[in-house]
């Protein structure tokens, strides 16, 4: 343990001049014991002593009671350091100078071994109290330092230590170590002058003052009253009775010039608090504006609950302005109305009792200038009538418009019970203040916007998967025929529905819809549209029979400007035919195999909901197809048709003749496969237009 802590430089820095120190004492001992003779003993003695104050120094540098992190520490340790050794010095007075009278008297330093003793554990107090002192008072100066503060403190330094030197020659002459004498050495003197000089540029180093905030300041100009006249006490006592110019003239002139400028240093830096003291309440209001958008800058950037945001902000806008009340308003996306969506009431009425308007005098005002406004007696303001009968305790208010490039958001309010209450400053800071609630709200409103959408995009991948599920997961089988279908919707549910039943003699039935529109509404009818034919179908009915029922029941539940137009037909393997009816729907198309036309089939009829009364039953038509080996039967949607390319080209019925000419001899699902692959390589990167469904049927 001691080998490593003889290794610390810090403890090796206070056991040298320890050591020095206790060399010098010893020395004096042999002097008492009349060992050595006086005279050379002495300055030897005193040049252990100026060795061992150099090495001692580092305790000016390296203590850290002050700094920019603690200053209020550092001076309250001060005030305790010079509190203390005052004290001290007034109950011990009387003693040293009668010590000191007799030191003189008898010419000897050494002729009272107690008086010694006595004298010593002044000096050691002294020397640290000056060591100490003025490591708090470096620390203050080089808080904020600039480019020569260093250079001029390690100058005051150097020439404490050259004047504490050169300043005495006669060291019987104890009348000298208590005054400036000089002994008429000019050198002392030269340096005398540059010191004080030194003690006073580096005494201006208070910029650590401007940082205090107000109730900071007060405390030292409080704790001035004591310490200033205290330590300009201590020093004048100091330099009349100096207890440690009686143990060595060098410590006495070295400590006689510490105690000086701690004097100086703290009456210049009570005179610049005393000239600060009158702006320091605006400097706390700076210090607490520039934390307020601090906080509005991280709520922008981590708060995405409006509620929670816009109580920030009027919270903070009271605070930065030292408003008596606040509130917001902004206006309603949907309605365009003002709507008061936070305050902070601390008088009077509540203001969510307020109804905004925005063709009150105020709005117009703000609306037209969007310029803050301030208003310093709202009783006799033409634009703020309307607030002073709402709350009558609302003497001066600031309102600031929250705009963006485009429109106004709202407006933000701050007010106080007193007339004059505010400043012009108080409504550009709240201006500024307005610009980043704008931001900030309009992000909310993004983040809102974008949960919402994303929240909408699940619901309908649900909706989606909810719809894939009605549509059939598994193709009808047959050695008589081949069915295959596919559907692929524009949006993430679309109104387009395919469907198989099987019927007694393995018969087929086949239905395509395609409800009017797209999007959820239409996924909607077309799942009612599914209910009902699975109904129907079930029951044998000729294909003019289950659409008849089926346009009843969709009547009373479809809105009126909705319809749903419907395939459907009966595949009979047996009879090699195809029994259908069309009610408003696409054409279905049947390539021979023999032809290189292919044919449409479209027997009349309207679509679905459109008529309830015989109009539907005597337009629809039942019509029969006889199908042989090799043939191909097509029942698509006009999503087929209406796919459109970029330039807005349709693909039209004659390109899907084409097609489905050049499919004819594929196999059912390859066939469909080639028609939705020439579609979409129409398509190429537009976006879908409509719901796309195609169901082929080949004979075998």
């Amino acid at each position: 343990m001691i080998k490593m802590q003889l290794k610390n430089p810090a403890v090796l820095a206070l056991l040298l001049p320890a050591g020095l120190l206790a060399m010098a004492v010893l020395l004096d001992l042999l002097i008492l014991a009349n060992w050595l003779n006086v005279m050379p003993t002495v300055y030897t003695r005193e040049a252990f002593v100026v060795v061992g104050l150099l090495l001692s120094l580092p305790i000016v540098y390296r203590q850290r009671w002050a700094s920019d992190r603690n200053v209020m520490r550092g001076l309250r340790s001060l005030f305790l350091l010079v509190g203390v050794t005052f004290t001290a010095l007034l109950i011990t007075n009387l003693d040293i100078f009668s010590i000191q009278s007799r030191m003189v008297n008898e010419g000897s330093l050494y002729a009272k071994p107690g008086a010694y003793l006595y004298i010593l554990a002044w000096t050691m107090l002294a020397i640290v109290f000056v060591l100490v002192g003025m490591g708090t008072l470096r620390n203050l100066m080089f808080i904020k330092q600039q480019r020569y503060t260093a250079r001029n403190f390690h100058l005051l330094m150097f020439f404490m230590l050259l004047y504490a030197v050169i300043s005495f020659r006669n060291f019987e002459n104890f009348s000298a170590r208590f005054s400036f004498v000089l002994n008429d050495n000019a050198v002392s003197g030269a340096a005398l002058f540059i010191l004080i000089n030194l003690i006073l540029i580096n005494s201006f180093r208070v910029s650590w003052l401007n940082y205090l905030n107000q109730k900071q300041k007060l405390s030292c100009f409080l704790g001035g009253l004591v310490l200033v006249p205290l330590q300009w006490l201590l020093f004048v006592r100091f330099h009349q009775i100096n207890p440690a110019a009686l143990f060595s003239p060098v410590l006495g002139k070295f400590v006689d010039m510490g105690m000086l400028l701690l004097a100086i240093y703290l009456s210049v830096a009570f005179v610049a608090l005393m000239a600060l003291l009158p702006s320091a309440r605006l400097f706390d209001r700076k210090t607490r504006q520039i934390a307020s958008l601090h906080h509005l800058s991280r709520a922008l950037s981590s708060e995405f609950d409006f509620k929670r945001l816009v109580s920030v902000v009027v919270n903070l806008a009271c605070e930065v302005t030292e408003a008596d009340c606040g509130w917001l308003e902004l206006f309603d996306g949907r309605t365009e109305k003002l709507r008061l969506v936070s305050s902070q009431p601390v008088f009077s009425a509540d203001p969510t009792d307020r109804d905004a308007d925005a063709e009150e005098a105020l709005t117009r005002r703000l609306l037209a200038q969007r310029e803050p406004l301030l208003i310093n007696d709202v009783t006799k303001s033409p634009y703020a009538a309307e607030l002073s009968f709402w709350k009558a305790d609302l003497f001066s208010l600031v309102a600031v418009p929250l705009t963006t490039s485009e429109k106004v958001l709202g407006f933000l309010f701050v007010c106080k019970r007193l007339e004059y209450g505010f400043e012009q400053e108080d409504a550009s800071i709240l201006r500024a203040f307005g610009e980043q609630v704008v931001v900030a709200i309009e992000n909310v409103r993004l983040v809102e916007s974008s949960l919402e959408k994303e929240r909408l995009e699940q619901e309908l991948r649900i909706a989606q998967e909810a719809q894939r599920k009605l549509l059939p997961r598994v193709m009808p089988r047959s050695d008589e025929f081949e069915i295959y279908a596919r559907c692929l919707t524009a949006n993430e549910v679309g109104g387009d529905y395919y469907d198989f039943f099987s019927l007694a003699r393995d018969r087929i039935g086949v239905v395509v819809g395609d409800v009017s529109g797209k999007g959820a509404s239409a996924a909607f009818y077309m799942a009612e549209l599914k209910g009902i034919m699975e109904a129907l179908a079930r029951n044998e009915l000729s294909p003019k029979r289950v659409l008849a029922l089926a346009n009843e029941t969709l009547y009373s539940n479809l809105q009126r400007d909705n319809f749903i137009t419907v395939v459907y037909g009966i595949l009979d393997p047996v009879q090699r035919s195809f029994t259908f009816c069309r009610a408003g729907h696409t054409p279905v198309l049947l390539m021979r195999q023999n032809s290189d036309r292919a044919l449409v089939k479209e027997p009349g009829g309207i679509g679905l909901a459109l008529d309830r009364s015989g109009l539907f039953s005597d337009t629809l038509e039942e019509s029969r197809l006889t199908l042989a080996s090799g043939d191909l039967l097509l029942l698509y949607t006009d999503g087929a048709i209406e796919a459109r390319n970029e330039a807005g080209e349709e693909f039209g019925e004659q390109r899907l003749h084409e097609a489905l000419k050049r499919c004819r001899q594929l196999e059912a699902r390859d066939c469909i496969d080639c028609l939705v692959r020439e579609i979409e390589a129409h398509a190429g990167s537009a976006s879908a237009f409509d719901d796309l469904t195609l169901v082929a049927i080949k004979m075998i």
